[in-house]
């Protein structure tokens, strides 16, 4: 007889593993995504007009948005609240560590909350030994949606021209030039 929990808590550990890893992924993903980028706004600068992207540092996080119902990503977020939000926190015999640790996660959990990101909501209630066992039992569909999420924003950060030219080998830089500027409607005159 095959154990139907034992197994549903094998399938989201590996999924959760799965997501660990591809957020690593986009981690080092938008890293050198962000290399390229500087490296094509460095060899493209002169054939924009508007020149604003070299005046801003990219510094942006390319946080991933999910599709996860609200309803259910605000529940659990209730239950970490209860459990870090500052407030709830003042009158507890903590050390200041512990209580900047439990606000950190407090914040986290809010981005996530933002975000709909399940997995690092369910994540953080783990890591707090929250039961959300009430919510969701088998929440494998929001755990792929996640995976499918993370694998698309990795792909669209290496399908675009400053990956693309940042990865091409200089004896090919200057055929690829032109074909990036022709695609985009420029000239190299």
């Amino acid at each position: 007889m095959i154990d139907d929990n034992k197994l549903l808590t094998l399938k989201r550990k590996k999924l959760q593993q799965q997501i660990l890893y591809l957020r690593t992924e986009l981690e080092e993903t938008t890293i050198i995504f962000d290399k390229c980028l500087n490296e094509f706004n460095v060899d493209f600068r002169k054939y924009f007009k508007d020149d604003k992207t070299k005046k801003s540092k990219n510094k942006t996080i390319h946080r991933v948005k999910y599709d996860i119902p609200e309803k259910d990503v605000n529940t659990v977020f209730k239950k970490i609240a209860k459990e870090t939000h500052p407030d709830k926190l003042i009158n507890k015999d903590i050390s200041d560590m512990e209580y900047d640790a439990k606000v950190d996660m407090y914040k986290e959990a809010q981005r996530s909350v933002k975000d709909r990101d399940w997995s690092r909501v369910v994540e953080i209630a783990y890591e707090l030994e929250i039961d959300i066992s009430d919510i969701k039992n088998d929440d494998s569909e929001y755990l792929n949606e996640s995976v499918k999420r993370l694998i698309k924003k990795i792909e669209q950060l290496k399908t675009t021209y400053a990956w693309k030219w940042g990865h091409t080998s200089d004896h090919e830089k200057g055929d690829v030039k032109i074909i990036i500027l022709q695609s985009l409607g420029l000239s190299d005159k």
